[in-house]
Parts: structure tokens; C-alpha cells; sequence
């Protein structure tokens, strides 16, 4: 055993509590990573209300994106070793897939899922890691948990967009900064931004974006007809998963070829969209995404590639970074979209 501190959602809508408690020795399949960094994404806002996909699971552990160095590894684990640094993610990779048990902490049974990274050390499945380059920082690879596959794969593996092509983004965070970055790194002619938030604008304005609109300052639709000369886009992605925005994109993708692609969490869950479905015959398609259909274990360490050669951009996502013991702030910076990236050291006090 070795003991952790670690953030825990123990009631639905309240702030996570920051305990310390012995973490069991990794079993079979099991990895024991100590955590450097991670990301919170939005989908731990969705956990807190007890909306994500799969219901509530509190008392629980949280976080699904993080970097660390492995501590120790259980039976039949081949992936990696003691020493080596990795990458921890949702997104299954190869490995054998199990479900670390539920804690005991005094009278209460915490919750924990293949992957939690709101702790000091962390038990995770083996699918749920990727080993990477020893030279790769760190605290910056923990943005290759979520982040970085969802937003870029969006483009390279389900778009598999063309060079001189025209793509909008709609939802400009952590996920959306991404897609537009990825699309600047593919040679779009176009790309279009848009957001509510002013700030996130001019981000997405620094990662690529040659257009940006403020759905709330300007007519969006007549906006997206004038900068594609009324030939609709190429591609368009939907972060956000509000019904409006996944119809808008399905809309405004060009009605022979275009590509809508939507990634946004539907809130609430079971919600229902009304698209035109007569452009499918002739071309138009729109589809879901699993996280980019990102392959960790060749597409991680080739952004760590990306990062070395000075194309891919890291430390610039990163808006805000705070202690464990402050990541009731960076959650609460999330909920008013005040942020880009909003990374956890564990390492700072």
C-alpha cells in the first residue's frame, strides 16, 4: 500500500474534499502511477451534477487525464515498467482492460474507474496508459489525455481533412482550441471560430483561427455564407452539444459534401436533434466522435513528436494551474468558462 491524498466528489453538486487514505497495491492488469499533472476537463462538471453518460458513482475519484512516472506494476502487465513515464487517458489503448475495486475509507466505499488522476498516486487499467518519450515535460503531457487526441483527431482521423479546405469550430475550449490547431497544422485556407466568450476568440485567433465570430455580436449563418461565398464548409465540428450548435453545424456543411462532426456531451443526456436528412443521399454525412477515434499508442507519442518539432503547441493551452488542494477553483473557473486549459500540479503545495 502507499499513501495518497487525493480529491473526492463525495456529494453531487458540492465541492470535491481533499482526503488522504492508503491506496491498495496494483492487481492483476493494474498499474500504480505517480500523478505530476492533470487536466480538468468538462466532463468531471457533468460527474459533479451526476450527468455523465453512466450516472452517478459518488463518493468517487475523478479526473481522466494525466501524466506521471509508473510506480509499480501487478500481474501479467507488460505494457510498461517501474521508471517509465506515461500518459493516462480515457481512451482505451492496447493492454488488458479492468476495474480497479472500490476503496474503503472509514464507513464509506469510494468509487474508483480505469482511470483517476485527482490524486497524488493512482491505480489505472493498463489500456488506460501510454508510455512516452522521457524527454517529453511532463506537466505538459497531461494535456495528451483528453485534450489534445479529442480536439486533434476530430481533424486528422475523422475529418481527415484536405489541405485548402474549410472547417468551423464551434465551442473554442480545451477541446476546440485543438481542432482549430490541428486544422492550422493541416493546411486549412479557412477556419472559422466561434464562441461566446471574447477571450477564448482571440485564443483560438493564436492557434490558427483566420476567422472568429461571437454568436451573440453577429449573425452567425449569414456570416458563414459570406466567408464561404455561399458554398457552405467542409467540415464543421460541435464542442459544446447544445441542440442549437449540433444542428447548426449539420446546416451549414456544404449540402453534397460536407462533414458535420459532433463531440460536445449532449446535455441532458437523451436530448434530441432535428436534421434534414435528404443531403445524406447525395453526400452530406454527420457523425459522432470517441475521443477522435484516437489510437494512444501510436497517436500520443506522435504529438509528442509534433511538440518537439515546434508544431504542436502545449504550453500555450494551459490558462491556469493550481495546488490539488486548489482544484475546487480550477473546477470552478471550468463552470464559468472562464478558462482554456486548467492543469493540476501535483507537485505544488
Amino acid at each position: 500500500m502507499i499513501k495518497t491524498k487525493a480529491a473526492v466528489l463525495f456529494r453531487l453538486n458540492e465541492s470535491l474534499k481533499i482526503i488522504e487514505f492508503n491506496l491498495p497495491n496494483p492487481k492483476k492488469g493494474e498499474i500504480l502511477v505517480k500523478i505530476y499533472a492533470s487536466g480538468i476537463c468538462h466532463t468531471q462538471l457533468l460527474e459533479i451534477q451526476g450527468k455523465n453518460a453512466t450516472g452517478s458513482h459518488c463518493p468517487n475519484l475523478m479526473g481522466h487525464e494525466g501524466s506521471g512516472i509508473v510506480y509499480s506494476v501487478g500481474p501479467n502487465v507488460t505494457k510498461v515498467k517501474k521508471g517509465d513515464h506515461v500518459v493516462l487517458s480515457w481512451i482505451k489503448g492496447r493492454g488488458n482492460n479492468v476495474m480497479p475495486k472500490p476503496i474503503k475509507y472509514k464507513k464509506k466505499i469510494i468509487n474508483r474507474g480505469p482511470v483517476t488522476t485527482f490524486s497524488e498516486y493512482s491505480v489505472v487499467s493498463e489500456n488506460r496508459v501510454t508510455k512516452i518519450n522521457k524527454k517529453m515535460p511532463l506537466k505538459l503531457a497531461a494535456l495528451l489525455g483528453c485534450a489534445v487526441p479529442t480536439g486533434m483527431g476530430m481533424v486528422f482521423n475523422n475529418a481527415k481533412l484536405k489541405k485548402n479546405s474549410t472547417l468551423l469550430c464551434f465551442g473554442c475550449g480545451g477541446i476546440g482550441i485543438n481542432a482549430i490547431h490541428a486544422a492550422q497544422i493541416s493546411n486549412a485556407k479557412i477556419i472559422v471560430g466561434v464562441d461566446k466568450n471574447d477571450d477564448k476568440l482571440i485564443q483560438a485567433k493564436y492557434f490558427g483561427a483566420t476567422h472568429i465570430i461571437n454568436p451573440t455580436k453577429e449573425n452567425l449563418s449569414k456570416k458563414i455564407m459570406q466567408i464561404t461565398k455561399n458554398y457552405g464548409l467542409d467540415y464543421a465540428i460541435d464542442t459544446v452539444g447544445n441542440k442549437e450548435t449540433m444542428e447548426f453545424v449539420y446546416d451549414h456543411v456544404n449540402k453534397n459534401n460536407g462533414k458535420a462532426i459532433l463531440c460536445g456531451v449532449p446535455n441532458p443526456i437523451g436530448l434530441k436533434i432535428n436534421i434534414d436528412p435528404f443531403p445524406l443521399y447525395y453526400g452530406k454525412k454527420i457523425s459522432g466522435t470517441g475521443g477522435g477515434e484516437t489510437n494512444t499508442d501510436k497517436d500520443l507519442p506522435k504529438y509528442c513528436k509534433m511538440y518537439f518539432e515546434k508544431k504542436l503547441f502545449l504550453d500555450e493551452m494551459i490558462s491556469h494551474r493550481f495546488s490539488l488542494r486548489e482544484i475546487n477553483k480550477g473546477i470552478d473557473l471550468m463552470k464559468k468558462g472562464k478558462c482554456l486549459r486548467v492543469l493540476i500540479d501535483m507537485e505544488t503545495n
